[in-house]
């Protein structure tokens, strides 16, 4: 039984919907928190870690747990909707939402009920994927030096089976 001790104290906590918790863990995963949302309802006495809530809720592409969209983060994605070219009332017409990428990220100013805490929140741009650099062999010397993994060299390159299988005999 392996006994892990150098790790994020909330990574095994039970929640019901996205928080900044997984957020701060896809972050230090490495993972992108760009996300399409795939749907968007408002519903009434809805479990939320163990309080019932009304709310909008939207299922986001990549991710299991769905996400409960507060009032501020509803004007943020109301914004990505107008610069899609949806006008005044229909912009903030959650169906239209639908296919919209929202970049998320964790605040750590949030005021709730009289306590600072961390909140997810939606950037107000429309997010660009950030394109990686082709690993090549011109890296190769760099990376050696480096002792750097395949696994470390995937998360900041692109990098292809042949030029792995490469770097992998580099050195040897």
């Amino acid at each position: 039984m392996g006994v892990e001790r150098n790790i994020d104290s909330r990574k095994h906590r039970k929640s019901t919907h996205l928080a900044s918790a997984d957020l701060d863990g896809l972050e230090l995963e490495g993972k992108s928190l760009i996300f399409t949302i795939e749907d968007v309802r408002y519903e009434t006495n809805v479990d939320v870690s163990g309080q019932k809530n009304d709310g909008y809720f939207a299922k986001i592409k990549g991710f299991s747990k769905e996400w409960m969209i507060n009032s501020k983060n509803r004007a943020t994605i109301s914004e990505l909707a107008r610069a899609r070219g949806f006008k005044g009332k229909d912009s903030y017409n959650i169906g239209n939402w639908v296919g919209i990428r929202v970049e998320l990220f964790v605040d750590r100013d949030v005021k709730m009920m009289g306590k600072t805490v961390d909140g997810v929140r939606v950037k107000p741009l429309e997010p660009k994927e950030k394109v990686k650099a082709a690993f090549s062999e011109a890296n190769f010397e760099a990376a050696h030096k480096a002792k750097a993994t395949i696994d470390m060299i995937k998360k900041s390159y692109t990098i292809t089976t042949e030029i792995e299988k490469k770097y992998l005999a580099y050195g040897k």
